[in-house]
């Protein structure tokens, strides 16, 4: 009788020691996860149509109407030329000119916790930085006025406003390339809409 009881109080000692290590393991989990910093990662096709969206070609029609009805929007876009890319973690569409090729988004956050969409090329990384992505711009939500400082463009949708910051020229191993990306982007960023 007396090993029955020794039985199950080393089982419950047991049973309640693993509880408390999943607990933790649990636990050191979901803080790893959480201390990554990007939030989703994409990349168009080489065809300048967004793969993040089934919706490419009603996105696109969107744009155009936004573009003819919009009058911030800049006289000289042609809707034919603007493609389109939805930045779902941060509920907006971002507006682009077409024919730059393919890139890649990441969706970060700014050590105050400032949300971004950081965009970047393979044909546009260089040898000269370590670790360079080929990253050619970036759209920043509700910048903080040291953030601003950096912006070439800012543009405000539905009260939220959202600001351009291009790379320089230090990393790309392409800077004619590197300008073609900025201007596409640059060129269209006054269409930047939310979802």
């Amino acid at each position: 009788m007396a090993q029955r009881k020794s039985r199950k109080k080393l089982f419950t000692i047991l049973i309640v020691v693993g509880v408390i290590a999943l607990t933790i393991a649990g636990i050191a989990i979901v803080r790893s996860m959480s201390s990554t910093t990007p939030v989703e990662s994409s990349e168009t096709t080489k065809k300048d149509t967004p793969a993040v969206t089934d919706k490419a070609e009603d996105t696109d029609k969107v744009a155009s109407e936004d573009i003819t009805k919009d009058s911030n929007a800049e006289p000289a876009i042609d809707p034919e030329q603007v493609s389109t890319v939805a930045i779902e973690p941060m509920t907006i569409t971002v507006s682009y000119m077409k024919g730059v090729g393919g890139f890649d988004y990441q969706v970060l956050r700014t050590p105050s916790g400032t949300k971004y969409v950081q965009f970047s090329s393979s044909n546009l990384v260089g040898t000269k930085c370590t670790d360079d992505i080929g990253v050619f711009a970036s759209i920043i939500e509700s910048p903080t006025t040291d953030e601003a400082a950096t912006l070439s463009k800012t543009t405000t949708t539905d009260g939220m406003t959202y600001g351009l910051s291009l790379a320089d020229t230090t990393c790309t191993s392409d800077a004619g390339l590197l300008k073609q990306f900025q201007d596409a982007f640059s060129g269209a960023f006054s269409l930047l809409k939310k979802m």
